[in-house]
């Protein structure tokens, strides 16, 4: 379910530095983070969307405070790659 709200998000959500699309993509996060059943692929869907949409990135990024929990999401970083083979991994399940 994660995974497909993530590429329903990716899907729908323009690559732009709005606040509106900022806040958009800011709430999904922090849903993200409040997930306690399972881990979440977060750092896959970092890595994804800093190459999928670059502008809504770094602007998301710019807007969080050191302060806030998602402050911490805009660190990681891993191989693109790696990161969309694993995200495929839990559609297969």
């Amino acid at each position: 379910m994660i995974v497909r709200e993530f590429f329903d998000l990716i899907d729908t959500i323009p690559n732009r530095d709005d606040s509106e699309t900022i806040q958009k993509f800011l709430r999904y996060l922090q849903g993200v983070l409040r997930i306690k059943q399972v881990v979440p692929p977060a750092v896959e869907i970092m890595t994804i969307v800093k190459a999928c949409k670059p502008i809504l990135y770094h602007a998301a990024r710019r807007s969080v405070l050191t302060s806030s929990n998602l402050y911490m999401l805009f660190q990681v970083d891993m191989d693109l790659e790696l990161a969309n083979e694993r995200i495929r991994k839990y559609t297969q399940r």
